[in-house]
């Protein structure tokens, strides 16, 4: 029997996620609040809002409503736009008191970043995604996940340092999700990537214009949803990544390219990864111990961070 297409494949699970979002009125409201969660300062029309998260006028109003009621969300009337509401006020503060290590990172990547001079930041996992929890430093590039609240798919080439300790049953799965894109040479890498992630103790990539481009695109502009276009345009980016875009596997390989990014984990106390460090913004033309230097300050930090919240360590 003939496979569907890849579009034709992609349409019906476009068509399944919304069967799923008109089933389940709570995947509405948890929507807008990360959609409003990754633009803190900003305000949106109902309609705007209806578009970026996949919502019906009538469905957006029917929700909007209710938050805003409960003062999750806040409504200008003059402007007839939504933003976060007084009363995340409290629920954040809540949560930043039950989750100490939010605050532990950003005090210690404050100083990395002062330090070198650097961009830090750092992400962790939620529902599949990669959702940035902190930042600091100035801007250095627009290719990597730089606002707080935003979010990107958990798939190949992002969130390796949260895959590499995940075990083997969850790097199948991982590099199942981009496998049919990939060529023989980068799928080889990849599988290759976790073990040396797992013995260097964090992972790196070099600058590239098709990795660059494929994180671009995995971040949605406003008023934009995932839907088939969005998956197949992403797809045919990530399948024409090279492997040092992927994990630089010899240091001295980035002397002319330059490094994009350097990840490390922060651990848990129950040995998993709770977050990911990400360092961008490092000089150009840097020699294999420069580079170095780098990514020992880094892990540095995430051991420091690591250390703060009890975490620990997993063998192996």
């Amino acid at each position: 029997m003939a496979q569907p297409s890849v579009s034709s494949y992609l349409r019906m699970q476009e068509v399944k996620r919304a069967m799923i979002e008109d089933s389940n009125p709570t995947n509405r409201v948890l929507d807008v609040l990360s959609f409003l969660a990754a633009h803190p300062a900003e305000t949106f029309t109902l309609a705007e809002i209806a578009r970026q998260v996949g919502l019906s006028t009538g469905s957006a109003h029917r929700v909007l409503t209710t938050m805003a009621k409960a003062q999750f969300l806040a409504r200008d009337e003059k402007r007839r736009t939504y933003s976060l509401g007084v009363a995340m006020v409290a629920a954040g503060q809540a949560a930043i008191e039950k989750y100490r290590g939010v605050d532990i990172a950003r005090r210690e990547i404050a100083k990395l970043a002062a330090e070198l001079d650097v961009q830090c930041s750092a992400s962790t996992v939620t529902a599949g995604e990669l959702m940035v929890l902190v930042k600091e430093g100035a801007p250095k590039s627009h290719m990597a996940l730089t606002r707080v609240g935003e979010r990107r798919p958990l798939i190949p080439p992002v969130g390796l340092c949260h895959v590499a300790w995940a075990g083997e049953a969850a790097i199948e799965a991982y590099i199942g999700k981009v496998d049919f894109y990939l060529s023989e040479t980068v799928r080889k890498h990849l599988h290759d990537t976790f073990p040396l992630i797992r013995r260097r103790g964090y992972s790196i990539s070099v600058t590239g214009p098709n990795a660059g481009h494929a994180l671009q695109a995995m971040t949605l502009p406003i008023g934009r949803a995932p839907d088939a276009e969005y998956w197949t345009n992403l797809y045919e980016l990530i399948g024409k990544i090279m492997p040092d875009e992927v994990q630089l596997f010899d240091l001295a390989g980035a002397d002319e390219t330059g490094i994009g990014h350097i990840t490390a984990p922060v651990f848990a106390p129950d040995g998993t990864v709770a977050m990911q460090l990400v360092m961008i913004g490092m000089a150009r033309k840097l020699g294999a111990r420069d580079i170095e230097h780098y990514a020992e300050r880094l892990c540095a930090t995430a051991a420091l961070i690591t250390s703060e919240m009890h975490g620990r360590v997993p063998k192996g």
